[in-house]
């Protein structure tokens, strides 16, 4: 179950028996201009190179050329991005059980 206990954070809280990638991810769109960003959490519920909890995200380029790898475990950033629609998926791929939080949060530094 995930549930946001303010805007947003995410708390992924239950268990799975099956495979790894049982778990769906969230995923929310933004568009951003061209710039430099990165995403950061400070609350990373394992830690940011993880592939357990995190996000990973593509990158549509406004100009036709395409789509790009925007972040993912262990490319956060700082990284420049052209202007487009960003695409993030916050994802769960474990088993067990799973109690965690995080706020992950986008920022243009330049």
């Amino acid at each position: 179950m995930v549930t946001e206990p303010s805007p947003g954070t995410y708390r992924f809280k239950g268990s799975t028996t099956q495979k790894v990638d049982s778990w769906n991810s969230l995923t929310c769109s933004v568009h951003v201009d061209a710039g430099t960003y990165t995403l950061d959490a400070s609350d990373w519920p394992y830690d940011s190179s993880s592939w357990l909890i995190g996000i990973q995200s593509t990158l549509t380029h406004d100009d036709g050329s395409g789509q790009t790898i925007a972040f993912e475990p262990r490319g956060y950033g700082p990284r420049p991005l052209k202007a487009g629609t960003l695409r993030l998926n916050i994802f769960v791929n474990t088993t067990g059980e799973v109690d965690k939080t995080f706020t992950p949060r986008l920022y243009k530094i330049d």
